[in-house]
């Protein structure tokens, strides 16, 4: 009989809960992250739909067998803690023992969101086939992932892959984890709105006013704008395009992959970012390698890091491996 394993992915925009057999993922419930006002918060909405989603499967599966977690911010994977979460405002949380005590002490595992989403694509979605790959995904913040000869790169305190950590600008914007001038903090959906809302500010873009009225503006709405013709939009799409080029020329220079593979809500935009992307990127890279980067998009329908997730659980079979686990 197939095993049940409850599977989550921690977004800084969106939060998704989900069950999974061996073979597929049988339900899912998403809400968004900022609803989320604490950690207690969030064991107690995991127990709840959890215990939702299995009443609604049949009668056969009475428990979970183990959980996979893919969590937001620097963490110990060893001792499952998030040391800190940038979108969140979470610190020090024992994600992995909180959740234990209402699960009769079944076993768990947490990694990196942008790991999580990373190796599921790598096995399932648009990076199989390659032996080395980077995952890059844009979205309310910036993650990565590192996969060499098959096997996802931790770094020696779990801490490899922050892609979106490097400084692009020295002198740059503050980020949310207290450097300057770091990829996320240029090139994020985050930095698209917030540019967005300057463009207001400075009565700039009609256009942007007019879709946002008395709301906030998203990046869906800068995007949108840029469709509806709009040349201030579409210098803020630019700018953060040739930042994304810089970053990942960058990486290209120090890893020499296979492919890279981007992913985020702001890659569902792919059509009109990546020629520019590439075109920044082409300009910063040793001729030889120009041409010969597989640059894709990531498959799995924005559910990257729930798949990851899932990997996780669905692997997790014996001590050795939650601590251990880090190849496909």
């Amino acid at each position: 009989m197939s095993s049940l394993y409850g599977i989550v992915d921690i977004g800084g925009t969106k939060t998704l809960i989900g069950i999974a057999t061996d073979e597929k993922i049988i339900g899912t419930r998403q809400m968004m992250s900022k609803t989320i006002e604490s950690p207690q918060m969030l064991i107690d909405i995991l127990i709840k739909e959890f215990d939702s989603l299995i009443a609604q499967t049949d009668c056969k599966y009475r428990r979970l067998s183990s959980v996979g977690i893919s969590v937001p911010g620097p963490l110990n994977r060893q001792d499952g803690i998030i040391h800190f979460t940038g979108n969140l405002k979470w610190s020090n949380f024992k994600i992995v023992e909180e959740l234990r005590k209402s699960l009769d002490d079944i076993p768990i595992i947490i990694d990196d969101d942008a790991n999580a989403a990373g190796i599921a694509e790598a096995i399932y979605g648009a990076g199989k086939g390659y032996k080395n790959q980077i995952y890059l995904t844009v979205s309310t913040g910036i993650g990565g992932a590192i996969i060499i000869d098959e096997k996802l790169y931790h770094g020696k305190q779990d801490l490899a892959g922050e892609i979106g950590h490097m400084t692009i600008s020295p002198d740059g914007p503050p980020c949310s984890c207290g450097n300057f001038g770091c990829l996320e903090a240029l090139a994020s959906g985050t930095s698209i709105s917030n540019k967005g809302e300057q463009l207001l500010i400075q009565e700039q873009s009609q256009v942007l006013l007019e879709l946002a009225g008395k709301n906030s503006v998203t990046a869906e709405m800068v995007f949108e704008a840029v469709r509806l013709g709009d040349q201030a939009c579409f210098s803020i799409i630019q700018q953060t395009c040739r930042y994304l080029g810089i970053g990942l020329a960058n990486i290209i220079q120090i890893f020499n992959p296979d492919a890279i593979i981007l992913g985020g809500g702001i890659m569902n935009q792919s059509k009109l970012l990546i020629p520019l992307i590439e075109n920044e990127m082409n300009q910063r890279l040793f001729k030889i390698h120009r041409g010969h980067m597989d640059i894709k998009t990531a498959t799995l329908n924005g559910q990257s890091g729930l798949w990851g997730a899932w990997h996780l659980a669905k692997n997790l079979s014996s001590t050795a491996e939650k601590n251990s686990l880090c190849h496909f």
